[in-house]
């Protein structure tokens, strides 16, 4: 049931942001944005979701491989990575 709950809030923060956005960019009014403009937006919006991927893959690897296990020892106890 939390979860259920947990789930509905936060699409409902996700479409409230959408909206937000919405609003925002059409009370721009008229910029004239070129191509060059359009092209960054894409690429920093994709370098962004390839760098939220790469840290989240990091996470899971190093997991995986015990390094969380080893950096929570105590000192003297530092064990060698699961293989």
């Amino acid at each position: 049931m939390i979860s259920w709950v947990g789930g509905l809030i936060a699409g409902m923060l996700a479409l409230s942001m959408a909206a937000v956005a919405v609003y925002l960019w059409l009370s721009l009014g008229d910029v004239d944005m070129g191509i060059g403009g359009y092209l960054a937006m894409i690429f920093g919006g994709l370098a962004t979701l390839g760098l939220g991927v790469g840290l989240m893959a990091l996470v899971f690897y190093s997991n995986r491989k015990g390094f969380d296990e080893r950096a929570g020892a105590p000192p003297g106890r530092d064990q060698p990575p699961r293989p």
